[in-house]
């Protein structure tokens, strides 16, 4: 039994996650891997939840903290409009302003911002230790799986590219997981509150901030479906890349006896410019994300405050809702550049995770057959004889 098997008995279930029931019955089926291999995005983002699934009391209690979180930072902006509104009253009706009152509102808008600094902190912190300990089970897999694999595997694919998959891409799976995670989550929870807010203050305004989310979504999809193979080729082409070169070094005097210095320089030359290519193009395509989210994110920020400003001037809501109004567009632009900022990094450690999994899924050595008699005892002739 497996490290993963000893931590969730649950998948222990045969056919638990798998549904290719031609692959031969190894081990690693029990880990939360189903049987056919990650060829989507979406497929490895289920995968990656199956994974996940022993941390699901911790990835609760995250999202339970991340939801209060989120909750406190969208309630800031309609806590500081009722201030504005203290103050626009108060000089309006030629009263003066009711300081005490001021006073009570910006000390609960502190509060709810400090508040959700620190829940936010402390999801941060949880979610660092699922992702170690799923690295962690997911790199003991990967030891078990080497030891269970059949020595015409390790023969027919390159040693740097294994390599690579086991060091490299591990360790960049970790990576984009706990820099994206916790932020992913916060970003979609605060566009839902800040949504459920802005039609709560006008329903009109909220209609007119919406009107550039279906192409901020579609234009982020689009930039997503072209970035992802260039990030499969980046990585693809690192493992390769590593495979020469350990090829090379380990095999440096063989290729110095024979003379191949300029044949192996010129294969690395040509490597190296197909990595290249690959990376520029993954990153040039990732980062076009941000830039058309805050334009859009503009766009939509001069339209709420030109059509405030008219509401106001007929009367149909108060200064201090337009204020809290534009702060939540504005509050509603960040998330999706926030998204658009980390997909990149995302889709990289998808796409790393998918060459693990593939590793992962392949068939393991057939195990002896149970049952098969011994061989006879052998018994050499005895000094005396001779």
């Amino acid at each position: 039994m497996t490290v993963l098997d000893e931590e969730h008995d649950e998948q222990d279930r045969p056919g638990a996650f798998s549904t290719a029931d031609t692959r031969p019955a190894g081990r690693f089926q029990s880990i939360g891997v189903p049987g056919e291999r990650s060829k989507d995005f979406g497929a490895a983002i289920r995968r990656l939840a199956r994974l996940l699934r022993p941390e699901r009391p911790m990835v609760t209690l995250i999202v339970v903290l991340a939801m209060a979180s989120a909750g406190a930072n969208v309630l800031g902006p309609k806590v500081l409009g009722h201030g504005t509104d203290i103050i626009v009253d108060g000089l309006t009706a030629h009263r003066g302003i009711l300081f005490g009152q001021l006073h009570h509102v910006l000390l609960e808008a502190v509060g709810l911002y400090a508040s959700s600094w620190v829940l936010a902190l402390a999801a941060a912190y949880l979610i660092a230790g699922v992702v170690q300990r799923l690295m962690s089970r997911l790199r003991t897999a990967v030891e078990e799986k080497i030891n269970a694999l059949p020595l015409s595997y390790i023969d027919h694919e390159q040693r740097g590219d294994l390599l690579s998959r086991v060091t490299n891409d591990i360790d960049n799976i970790a990576q984009s997981l706990q820099q994206t995670l916790s932020q992913m989550l916060t970003s979609v929870l605060i566009l839902i509150g800040v949504a459920a807010m802005m039609f709560t203050i006008s329903p009109l305004l909220a209609v007119v901030a919406m009107i550039t989310v279906p192409i901020s979504v579609i234009s982020m999809r689009g930039i997503a479906s072209r970035a992802r193979p260039r990030f499969m080729a980046q990585w693809r082409h690192t493992g390769t890349l590593n495979a020469q070169i350990e090829e090379t070094f380990t095999g440096h005097a063989v290729v110095k006896a024979f003379g191949r210095q300029r044949e192996v320089e010129e294969r690395f030359r040509a490597k190296n410019d197909e990595l290249y290519e690959a990376s520029f193009g993954a990153q040039f395509m990732s980062s076009l994300m941000m830039p058309a989210t805050m334009f859009l994110g503009n766009v939509q920020y001069v339209l709420v405050a030109v059509v405030g400003g008219l509401r106001v001037a007929a009367g149909a809501i108060s200064v201090g809702d337009v204020q809290a109004f534009i702060q939540y567009s504005r509050t509603f632009a960040v998330p999706l550049t926030q998204l658009a900022s980390m997909m990149n990094v995302f889709q990289s450690g998808i796409a790393s995770l998918e060459r693990v999994i593939e590793f992962i899924d392949a068939d393991e050595q057939s195990p002896d057959p149970l049952g098969v008699a011994g061989l006879p005892r052998c018994g050499g002739a005895s000094s005396s004889t001779r």
